[in-house]
């Protein structure tokens, strides 16, 4: 039957390709770049009205990977203009840098035009074979600007004391609570990544502008620079308003000048056609922090203080897993994580159902702009990691918190009496700080399950347990310095995630296989760990289930997606 369905389908696309040839489709399109663009596609929210009162779903990667694939196979179409004015990760840019380039290789020339660049927007840019800005315009690339804060005094001026235990001062995922300033550790982490970032944005710039790096440096430190003196360094190729692009696009192509919206040709657009499989690649999502039970969404688009707005539950997670490993249909699974981790908990529940998985096909794990720490912890099982050099990864500690509000009930006149039984009982109370006995108690507590993670990525990455101490102890890598120290076997995007995936599954060379997203059945196949009755929507809820995790893997605040 799936041989029979082959040739009906090319038949099809062929039949509707030779009626899309007879319609007009000018030789530029406009791609606007546009909101925030994620590596995947996000699920319509649950929220009934959120459609109404939050914007619409931004470009993903994936579909932007598809559009140009499908521009670049079509004749008719000669380049394209990209009106940049994104939002994304440093990875993110990585991976729409390489679309652009797969384009430009199919012969096919790109534009670039801009009212204002970001430092990654600009990154993107110079992949583009030209940078066009309007007159009045300003190049403002003035180089990477990180302001961390600390809160630590102001919560003494209110009586809350913080206490923290952790594997190593790199694990530093509360200082901004426990401490008035960085660590020097903390602080040669920070440098560290902002050394590794900037190196790649002024490479990047050097290439596709074919200028020095010290060119670069210098022109970045002199910013911002009028859009004209730009133009005169090197660092834009025309100075012009859009409504002067298509006379300009004109000069360069021998084809009848016209410029159209991509939206307003897509249907007239010619459908590739590929030989694809009968067998399928699941993806398998794990985004935000990492929690117990369901995930979930908060339903603003306000991100919680330190948690973000995305939670990736256990129970979903592990489901999924679960169905992904079970469909005789899904031939590899691709880990997709893009979180800086979170529960120690819920992070191996996760990695327990990756192994599982693993015994029965192959599964690579692809991270997005963030994998560290639990989100580390949940890939490193897989037969294969993947990451982009700008991606945040590694953060192997676990580090707990536990604040104490004697001081502010002194202050604003409560008193609290406290009965317990046991020894420990009131270890994680709001009402005392940890006593001696209690931090030992605490800190063995974290020593075993930092253990277990030393054990699980030695065991994952084949490594002896003591060779994983050195690149451990919380400390923070780039994807490319993560592949340097054993901790990422390969770097590249999506699609090469994808191709590794079909390698593993040894499918067929030349045949696509068809990528589907595998989210959570509504049966669940086992029972898992039980989810708070009022759902993570309800604040309440919310703060009960974070009071239940005590022990986190979770990265540093000073460590950001990126730009």
């Amino acid at each position: 039957m799936a041989k029979l369905k082959l040739p009906v389908r090319k038949a099809r696309i062929g039949l509707i390709n030779l009626l899309r040839k007879r319609q007009h489709v000018p030789p530029w399109l406009l791609v606007s770049l546009g909101g925030e663009i994620d590596e995947l596609p996000q699920p319509h929210s649950r929220v009934p009205f959120a459609r109404f009162v939050l914007p619409p779903d931004s470009h993903n990667v994936s579909s932007l990977r598809r559009m140009f694939e499908q521009l670049g196979r079509d004749p008719r179409v000669h380049g394209v203009v990209l009106k940049i004015e994104c939002a994304a990760g440093a990875s993110v840019y990585q991976s729409l840098r390489k679309i652009v380039l797969d384009f430009r290789a199919c012969g096919k020339r790109v534009v670039a035009y801009a009212t204002s660049f970001g430092p990654f927007q600009y990154y993107l840019a110079c992949a583009c074979d030209q940078i066009v800005m309007p007159p009045s315009a300003e190049w403002g690339i003035t180089g990477l600007f990180r302001e961390y804060l600390f809160f630590k005094d102001a919560l003494d001026q209110i009586g809350i004391g913080i206490d923290v235990v952790n594997v190593s001062p790199f694990k530093s995922a509360f200082d901004q609570f426990a401490q008035s300033d960085f660590s020097s550790e903390s602080r040669a982490q920070a440098e560290w990544l902002l050394d590794a970032t900037f190196n790649e944005l002024v490479h990047g710039i050097s290439e596709g502008r074919r200028l020095s790096e010290e060119q670069v440096r210098r022109l970045v430190d002199g910013a911002p620079l009028g859009a004209r003196e730009a133009k005169t360094c090197g660092l834009l190729d025309a100075t012009l308003y859009e409504d002067e692009l298509e006379a300009f696009l004109a000069e360069k192509t021998d084809a009848t000048p016209q410029l159209a919206m991509y939206d307003d040709v897509r249907k007239s657009l010619l459908i590739p056609y590929f030989e694809r499989g009968t067998k399928l690649i699941g993806v398998v999502k794990i985004e935000g922090t990492i929690v117990e039970g369901r995930s979930q969404s908060f339903p603003l688009p306000i991100p919680l203080p330190f948690f973000g707005n995305r939670f990736a539950g256990a129970e979903s997670v592990v489901q999924a897993l679960r169905h992904a490993g079970e469909d005789e249909n899904i031939a590899a699974v691709i880990l997709y994580v893009d979180s800086g981790g979170g529960s120690a908990l819920a992070s191996d529940l996760i990695a327990r159902e990756v192994r599982r998985v693993c015994e029965r096909k192959p599964v690579v794990a692809y991270m997005g702009s963030v994998a560290a720490s639990g989100g580390y912890y949940v890939a490193a099982l897989a037969q294969s990691i993947m990451a982009q050099p700008l991606t945040i990864t590694g953060s192997i500690g676990v580090i707990t918190m536990k604040p104490n509000v004697q001081e502010a009930q002194r202050k604003l006149f409560l008193h609290s009496t406290i009965l317990q039984r046991g020894t420990r009982a009131g270890m994680y109370g709001l009402a005392t700080s940890l006593s001696p006995d209690e931090r030992m108690a605490v800190a063995a507590s974290i020593q075993r399950v930092y253990d277990d993670f030393k054990r699980i990525v030695a065991e994952g990455r084949k490594l002896a347990f003591e060779m994983i101490e050195p690149m451990a102890g919380g400390r923070v890598w780039t994807g490319a310095m993560a592949k340097e120290r054993g901790l990422v076997d390969e770097l590249g995007d999506f699609s090469m995630a994808v191709e590794k995936a079909h390698a593993l599954a040894g499918l067929p060379e030349g045949i696509r296989s068809q990528v589907i997203v595998v989210t959570s059945p509504r049966k669940p196949a086992l029972p898992t760990i039980k989810a708070a009755k009022e759902g993570m929507s309800d604040l309440r809820a919310l703060w009960q289930h974070f009071g239940r995790a005590r022990n986190w893997m979770i990265l540093p605040w000073v460590v950001g997606k990126g730009e």
